[in-house]
């Protein structure tokens, strides 16, 4: 190992890098100009010399000069790259944070000038504001945006590296009592509201407000189609036999009922139980079907859960319909 080198390496095209020996005797090699931010280690200078020249002709420089637009960027990239990846409710998601929240700041800055301080001053902000779940949405759509320009070579480094994801923890509900149960179809019946046979729907099968409109309703099966099936999957539908609770309500389950607006349902069941939430519904039905003998495996299954990982439960587990409405007799209460 040689105990005197000279500190600067020239190479071709008069370009010059800075070589420094660290304290335990390894030779580190830098180039930090024209774009490139290179470093190359060894313990041997001419190995270090040689593995140098390798990273850097097979590097790709920064586009300094690059003025591309965050706000024309963020909006090409959701129509190009998250469009075909998502569904539509997923990109309205991610469209109305965009919107909301982010191009408000950003929209007008280069893309290169966002640094880590300008990103963590606009999540403090909304979470100030009390945005927690909107703090968190932010966060996540700002990391795919600068993830794709790293990978497009735009950025030679996001600025979310420095970020910490923040937090925001979920309200998951919990079920109705029985007797709130009974108290909330009371209400439901006296409401007169186009959306009162939907809740009694959604109450005795336990599917999501998203859902509603993909239901089939028959004497002894309600059949809908899964929400949480991914973009590009099969058409994944479950099927959820008619219960004792549900039987008296089912020639009111009209096609008027299953076409209700979301916004509607939301909002009305805030005005027939305040303070509770409409997906505690879906939670009441899975708590009744335990609480009645139904087994976890079943309930899974008309809940469109997976049981659990084994191959026993996602495989080889088929419940016969006779069975499934043997068992649904159980939910009479």
């Amino acid at each position: 190992m040689p105990t005197f080198f000279r500190q600067v390496f020239k190479l071709k095209g008069g370009k010059a890098a800075y070589i420094r020996k660290k304290e335990n005797g390894t030779y580190e090699i830098r180039y930090r100009r024209d774009g490139f931010n290179l470093s190359v280690s060894s313990k041997n200078l001419a190995d270090a010399k040689v593995r140098f020249i390798q990273a850097l002709y097979s590097a790709k420089p920064n586009n300094t000069n690059d003025k591309t637009i965050f706000g024309e960027y963020a909006t090409q990239w959701l129509e190009v790259v998250k469009r075909p990846q998502v569904k539509e409710n997923t990109l309205a998601f991610y469209r109305f944070t965009l919107q909301k929240y982010i191009i408000p700041r950003f929209g007008r800055m280069q893309l290169k000038d966002i640094k880590p301080i300008d990103v963590q001053k606009l999540l403090n902000d909304l979470e100030g504001k009390g945005i927690r779940r909107g703090t968190e949405c932010a966060y996540v759509v700002l990391k795919a945006i600068f993830d794709f320009a790293v990978a497009e070579d735009l950025l030679t480094k996001s600025p979310m590296t420095l970020i910490r994801k923040p937090k925001h923890e979920t309200k998951h509900g919990q079920a109705f009592t029985v007797e709130e149960e009974h108290t909330f179809v009371e209400r439901c019946i006296n409401s007169h509201t186009v959306c009162r046979y939907a809740y009694i729907l959604m109450l005795f099968t336990g599917i999501r407000r998203s859902e509603l409109a993909s239901v089939q309703v028959s004497a002894q099966w309600i059949t809908v189609i899964t929400a949480k099936t991914r973009k590009g999957e099969s058409v994944k539908t479950r099927k959820i036999p008619v219960s004792p609770m549900l039987q008296p309500f089912l020639p009111f389950i009209t096609k008027d009922v299953l076409m209700v607006s979301l916004d509607a349902l939301t909002n009305t069941f805030k005005k027939i139980m305040p303070g509770r939430h409409l997906h505690e519904l879906r939670h009441t039905f899975i708590t009744r079907c335990q609480e009645c003998g139904v087994s976890r495996e079943l309930t899974s299954l008309w809940a469109g859960h997976k049981a659990d990982n084994t191959m026993t439960s996602n495989v080889y587990t088929h419940f016969s319909e006779e069975f499934q409405l043997i068992e649904i007799q159980k939910l009479r209460y």
